[in-house]
């Protein structure tokens, strides 16, 4: 365990740095140049990056699962994830949505050229965008054909922290469909604040849409929040009992 561990750090992980870096320097001059129509490039980008750590993080795993228990909604969607690792971001990559607009924390914003291509590819500061600035950039984003992805827990300390409803009034705001994205095994293999890349059982599920229509009331949102969460814990429940 503690070799496979001192392996996957050294090797794999080095590599998945060393790719993020080098496809980024080797992509900007492209982007300055040709960014694409609102930012589509530089998404493209990012998607591209994300495959390639997916399979960095596949050879780093102990095994490795994608499912799709139901087909994807036709037009965009919200895609809502549960939150355990830093590793959760690229994810979203398996069910192949290259097309995404993220809604993130700061201080990512704030990281040396990433930083760049995330506001090239129209993502949102979570912390400092007023909320109706939000609602109409993510309506131009769905108008341009994105999706929309957020981690509702908002921190990957807690896996189990309850799902905040700024995404669900989002969804039901913009009227449309929640895909809830249960990732596990990711918190294993690379805990919060941790460094060393642990092999991992690695379980991907894009679960059944939820919609907007089969919640109402003044507090719709908090109960497509829990239905979500309620839906993605259950999933990860049976998982971890076979």
């Amino acid at each position: 365990m503690r070799v496979r561990t001192f392996l996957n750090t050294v090797l794999f992980g080095v590599w998945a740095v060393c790719w993020l870096a080098v496809s980024g320097l080797a992509a900007g001059p492209f982007l300055y140049i040709w960014p694409g129509k609102n930012g589509r490039n530089a998404r493209r980008l990012v998607y591209v990056q994300a495959k390639g750590i997916l399979f960095f993080m596949r050879l780093c795993s102990r095994s490795w699962r994608v499912e799709t228990p139901a087909p994807r909604p036709k037009g965009p969607c919200v895609v809502a994830a549960n939150h355990a690792s830093a590793l959760d971001l690229y994810t979203v990559a398996a069910f192949g949505y290259d097309n995404v607009v993220y809604i993130t924390k700061g201080w990512v914003f704030k990281l040396p050229f990433f930083g760049y291509v995330m506001r090239a590819a129209g993502y949102i500061d979570a912390q400092t965008t007023p909320p109706q600035e939000m609602l109409g950039r993510c309506r131009q984003a769905v108008q341009d054909g994105c999706d929309i992805v957020l981690f509702p827990q908002g921190s990957r300390k807690d896996p189990h922290a309850r799902f905040k409803s700024g995404a669900f009034y989002l969804a039901i705001e913009l009227g449309l469909p929640v895909v809830p994205l249960a990732i596990g095994g990711t918190g294993d293999m690379l805990p919060s604040g941790d460094i060393w890349l642990k092999p991992a059982d690695i379980v991907l599920a894009a679960l059944p849409p939820v919609y907007p229509a089969d919640f109402t009331g003044p507090l719709d949102h908090l109960h497509m929040a829990r239905a979500v969460k309620n839906r993605i814990m259950d999933y990860l429940h049976k998982e971890q009992k076979q």
